[in-house]
């Protein structure tokens, strides 16, 4: 709404007003003034009309969307495996009506991978919300608790997001954005394959499944729609756990590896040198037993035997802790693969574009 305003000036010349009798000093009927135009209220009087329209129109619009919720949601039948996952999950009425609305179905490869568009082996998509709906992949496996009712919280959260007014998601995202802070480390690598437009929905989506114990205002929000965020996040660290520890596991052995390979080298060139070292002077040892009066007594050469020998136990002991460390470093190298083709296993598992053949059960 646009208002006018009316410059009034003021006479330029004040000094020369002189003062003026009142009507009754006049003995007249002062003359009634005619009415200002209402021009000026007749366009704030449109104006207003304008925003209660406008008003009106986005709570139409808003209750339109809402009512088409309440519809899908009470025609909505789930399987008997999407409502056990319902039920996992704990929802509230809110994030009940929120779910049922987004027709949550699991699906086979074929199916999922259709309708996610999931053609990528390297990339695993576990669910996806397109189109105001759901689609979890159907993971069957005890090797990863918790990755579909995750992955389920995770696709309605995506769902709940769609529906908030951008007032309260910028609400809501001034609180995201400390939490991002405060837990940089574990946010950012997955935040970072997105977009800048895309990241503020995923921030608000995995602050709710991954992290516990967040602000008061973030609580109260999410607490509109599950009962229990913190089993949410539980059902998160169920299953990416394996991959967590097998990730740690791989973290140390590089760099046990990467240390007593630096060990290795430093043995295998100090054993080199004192061997070579040794082979020359016992050929000179007995080049001089060979030699008359090359030793000066039998002390002489008695002690000069006797500390080759000693050198000798002392490379055969190197030689010893060098075969030790190589044999360390390669069963490092062992258990080292051995986690790298676990997590391959555990990647297939939740990798909707992996063959049958390479996925356990």
């Amino acid at each position: 709404m646009n208002n006018e305003q009316t410059n009034i000036n003021e006479q330029e010349n004040t000094n020369n007003l002189q003062p003026i009798n009142t009507p009754d000093q006049l003995n007249v009927t002062p003359e009634v003034l005619p009415d200002e135009p209402k021009k000026n209220n007749k366009k704030i009087a449109s104006a207003i009309c304008i925003v209660i329209i406008l008003a009106c129109g986005a709570y139409l619009l808003l209750q339109q969307d809402f009512m088409k919720d309440r519809l899908k949601a009470w025609t909505f039948k789930p399987s008997a495996e999407v409502a056990k996952v319902e039920e996992k999950l704990n929802l509230t009425d809110d994030g009940k009506l929120i779910f049922h609305a987004s027709e949550p179905v699991l699906e086979q490869q074929d199916d999922f991978n259709k309708h996610c568009e999931s053609h990528e082996k390297e990339i695993s998509i576990l669910g996806c919300y397109t189109n105001r709906k759901i689609y979890l992949y159907d993971i069957k496996t005890d090797e990863l608790p918790g990755v579909v009712e995750s992955t389920a919280a995770h696709e309605l959260l995506h769902a709940i997001w769609e529906r908030l007014s951008a007032s309260e998601q910028n609400t809501i995202q001034s609180k995201l954005d400390q939490v991002y802070k405060d837990n940089f480390n574990l946010l950012s690598k997955d935040l970072e394959i997105y977009n800048a437009s895309e990241q503020d929905e995923e921030l608000y989506v995995r602050a709710a499944t991954q992290i516990a114990n967040l602000p008061k205002e973030l609580e109260e929000h999410y607490a509109r729609y599950f009962n229990d965020q913190d089993a949410v996040v539980a059902y998160y660290d169920s299953y990416i756990t394996p991959f967590r520890k097998l990730e740690k596991e791989m973290e140390d052995l590089e760099k046990e590896l990467k240390d007593l390979g630096v060990k290795i080298d430093q043995e295998t060139a100090e054993y080199e040198t004192r061997a070579n070292n040794l082979s020359t002077a016992v050929d000179e040892f007995n080049n001089c037993a060979n030699t008359v009066n090359c030793f000066s007594s039998q002390y002489a050469f008695n002690t000069r035997r006797n500390e080759l020998l000693a050198e000798q136990s002392a490379i055969d002991a190197l030689y010893e802790q060098l075969s030790s460390d190589i044999n360390s470093y390669n069963q490092k190298v062992e258990k080292y693969n051995n986690n790298l083709l676990r997590t391959k296993e555990l990647e297939n598992v939740i990798n909707s574009n992996s063959d049958p053949d390479e996925i356990i059960k």
